[in-house]
């Protein structure tokens, strides 16, 4: 007998459960303006400080034109610089002095998103969760 069906797939269930914390958290990043995707590249470039788009993006685990595409509207507010260096092709990405402001009035928001994961599914769930996700994308 081979069990199949939608609720046992995999990646339906990442997918539903994607969809879900970034709603969660978009939600309470949207008085700072940030939905939870600007919010993580914003906040790679405040601890990585420049980097190449494609070490972002690998970051990201993105494609490197889907971030180029979703860098756009950071650069235009202001918050994120990109230069290309002198004979490089490659393009070095930066968080700007109003990219830092915005980090820092959005952390509060994020740690509150955080502590409404926690709520819903327990805090060690989280941390669990958390980690056995990072191990597979570390694979």
């Amino acid at each position: 007998m081979t069990l199949r069906g939608p609720e046992l797939c995999y990646a339906l269930a990442a997918r539903k459960n994607a969809r879900h914390l970034s709603r969660l958290y978009d939600s309470h990043l949207a008085p700072a303006g940030l939905s939870v995707s600007q919010f993580s590249i914003l906040t790679l470039l405040e601890e990585h400080g420049t980097l190449k788009i494609s070490e972002l993006a690998v970051m990201l685990v993105m494609e490197r034109t889907s971030l180029v595409r979703a860098l756009k509207p950071l650069q235009a507010a202001g918050w994120v610089v990109a230069e290309r260096q002198k004979k490089e092709r490659s393009f070095n990405v930066t968080l700007s002095a109003l990219g830092l402001k915005k980090v820092a009035n959005a952390m509060p928001l994020w740690e509150k998103a955080q502590a409404a994961f926690e709520g819903e599914v327990g805090r060690n769930n989280a941390i669990r969760l958390r980690n056995d996700i990072l191990k597979l994308n570390a694979a």
